[in-house]
């Protein structure tokens, strides 16, 4: 038995080359949704007349939606999405998205295969929104075993003492404001 992994499998490659791959085994349903159409959309401008807002879901782990979010949006766990696919309107369009695109992705699968008729999926995910339109929304990478990064951490352990809002932490969470009035990447803030 072998314990290498094949180079062309999902599981080795990178974010990018997994989302096209599984685009790839689980067919093309025009779903793909880039950051510049998605701001158009909930600027209004990209949406028919008529239609509904977008849902926003968001399928990460919990600590991820803390720590970074869109506003507003409905947050359900790729793993526990089956069993919560009532809490998701149907009669409008639904965008989702995760951290880089690939939970996303399926997750979009399982929602057309239940009957939503207008699905989308934010390629490569809030990262992407991050480097693309608002670099005021922080990054992360998953470390190994998804846990929050270390300086989260860290800023637990102060417990009381803290500084600053821990979004792992009790109290109000900080949400991110999406720039839908300009043409023009925000600027750091």
């Amino acid at each position: 038995m072998s314990t290498s992994r094949d180079s062309s499998s999902p599981s080795s490659q990178g974010p990018s080359e997994r989302a096209r791959e599984y685009g790839r085994l689980l067919g093309d349903k025009g779903i793909r949704l880039s950051c510049e159409n998605m701001k158009e959309i909930l600027s209004g401008k990209g949406r028919a007349i008529g239609e509904p807002p977008p849902i926003l879901l968001d399928v990460r782990e919990g600590w991820e939606h803390r720590y970074v979010r869109f506003p507003d949006s409905l947050h359900i766990p790729l793993s526990r999405l089956p069993e919560n696919l009532e809490r998701i309107p149907s009669n409008h369009p639904v965008i989702v998205y995760c951290h880089t695109g690939i939970r996303s992705l399926l997750a979009c699968y399982l929602l057309l295969e239940n009957d939503y008729q207008t699905v989308y999926n934010l390629e490569g995910g809030i990262d992407a929104w991050s480097r693309e339109i608002d670099s005021r929304i922080p990054r992360y990478s998953l470390e190994p075993g998804r846990r929050p990064p270390s300086s989260v951490l860290e800023e637990n352990r102060k417990g009381e003492l803290r500084t600053r809002h821990n979004p792992w932490g009790e109290g109000l969470e900080e949400e991110i404001a999406l720039p839908v009035d300009s043409g023009e990447k925000a600027p750091p803030a």
